[in-house]
C-alpha cells in the first residue's frame, strides 16, 4: 500500500540557523513520503537549502504576511499532502514524529487533528523538562480540516481559533515525544505577547532578523547534540 504523502508547513523569518535545526529534523524523519514547505516573507532575502533535497520546497515571498494567520492560511496551499504537520522554524521534533502521529491518525479516521499530550520543554537548550501543553506546534491534520476552516489572520491565538471545532485525539504516547518546545535562543516567539498587532512587530527587532539579507543558503544540521542533552535532562528530573 503507497504511503500517504504528508505535507510539514514551516513558517520562517530571520533566523536561517535555527531553521537549519527544523530542516535536519524533517530529513531525520523515519517515514519517506514527505515534504518540508518553507515560507519566507522576509523582504530582501532569499533562502535556499544546502544540497537542494528534493523533497523540501522553499518559496520566497517578496512582501511580509499581514499576520501569523494570514501566514498560515497561505502556506498549507503550496502543499500537495493527504495529512499536514505545523513544523515551526525554531522548534525541535524527534526522528519518528511524522510516522507515529500519521500511525494514529489513521486508526481513528473521525478526528480531524491529532496532538501528543506531552511534549519537552527548553529554555535556551537547557533545562529540558516535561510540559503537558499540548502544542498546535505538533499537530498532524487532515486535508478535510485544512480545506474547511481558515485560521483567523491574528499573530497571537490564531491556532486555538483554527482548532476551536476540530475534533481532536489526544495522543498519550509518554515517556516518547514528538515535539521539544524552545523557549529564548535570542529570538522572538509570535506567542510571547498578548497584542497580537505589537507581536507581529516584535519579529522585527531580534539581531538574527537584523542580520540577514541578501542570498541564504541554510545548512540542515544541528548546534548540539540535543538528543543526548535531552535525554540526560529529563533523567536528572
Amino acid at each position: 500500500m503507497k504511503q500517504p504523502l504528508v505535507s510539514c508547513l514551516c513558517c520562517t523569518y530571520g533566523r536561517p540557523l535555527i531553521l537549519g535545526e527544523a530542516v535536519k529534523c524533517f530529513i531525520d524523519q523515519d517515514y519517506e513520503n514527505k515534504e518540508l514547505i518553507i515560507l519566507n516573507d522576509q523582504t530582501g532575502v532569499n533562502l535556499s537549502i544546502e544540497g537542494n533535497p528534493d523533497n523540501v520546497h522553499v518559496y520566497n515571498y517578496p512582501i511580509r504576511f499581514t499576520s501569523l494567520g494570514a501566514k498560515r492560511n497561505h502556506i498549507w496551499r503550496l502543499g500537495k499532502g493527504d495529512y499536514f504537520c505545523i513544523w515551526d522554524d525554531d522548534d525541535l521534533y524527534t526522528p519518528f514524529r511524522i510516522r507515529e502521529s500519521l500511525e494514529i491518525i489513521q486508526q481513528y479516521p473521525t478526528y480531524d487533528i491529532v496532538k501528543a499530550t506531552d511534549a519537552v520543554m527548553s529554555v535556551n537548550n537547557s533545562n529540558y523538562k516535561w510540559t503537558n501543553n499540548l502544542f498546535h506546534s505538533q499537530s498532524i491534520i487532515t486535508k478535510r480540516y485544512m480545506e474547511n476552516t481558515s485560521y483567523k489572520e491574528i499573530s497571537t491565538g490564531e491556532d486555538a481559533e483554527f482548532e476551536k471545532n476540530a475534533k481532536i485525539y489526544n495522543a498519550k504516547i509518554f515517556p516518547r515525544f514528538w515535539y521539544i518546545y524552545r523557549w529564548g535562543l535570542g529570538v522572538h516567539h509570535v506567542s510571547g505577547i498578548s497584542d497580537q498587532k505589537k507581536t507581529w512587530a516584535k519579529s522585527l527587532e531580534f539581531k538574527p532578523y537584523q542580520e540577514v539579507k541578501g542570498d541564504i543558503i541554510v545548512k540542515p544540521k544541528f548546534q548540539n547534540d540535543y538528543w543526548n542533552d535531552i535525554k540526560k535532562g529529563l533523567i536528572r528530573q
